[in-house]
């Protein structure tokens, strides 16, 4: 599902709203470019439908863009990274 997602900096996560219910991706920022991604919460009528990888996947085209490196802190996004390695350039190199 691709999904609008937004980057809300105070909160510190990455959001969505489909069909009226949130989901987010939150993190820790560790410094400027240095996110650990370590909790993803996806409304429970949403599972199944790929929110979590939109957000996900949204999340890391941003890293990308903004030389942003990427902690998989969380089984979620490690699985993810594992299964695109095309996000692995992301990726902090002490956590692969």
């Amino acid at each position: 599902m691709d999904c609008s997602v937004k980057l809300d900096m105070v909160g510190k996560r990455f959001t969505t709203t489909v069909d009226g219910k949130e989901g987010y991706l939150q993190f820790r920022q560790i410094s400027p470019h240095v996110f650990d991604l370590n909790y993803i919460n996806v409304h429970e009528d949403l599972r199944g439908r790929g929110v979590a990888s939109s957000l996900l996947h949204n999340a890391l085209i941003f890293a990308q863009k903004e030389h942003i490196q990427i902690i998989p802190g969380c089984e979620f996004v490690e699985t993810y990274l594992r299964k695109h390695p095309e996000f692995r350039c992301v990726a902090w190199e002490e956590a692969i």
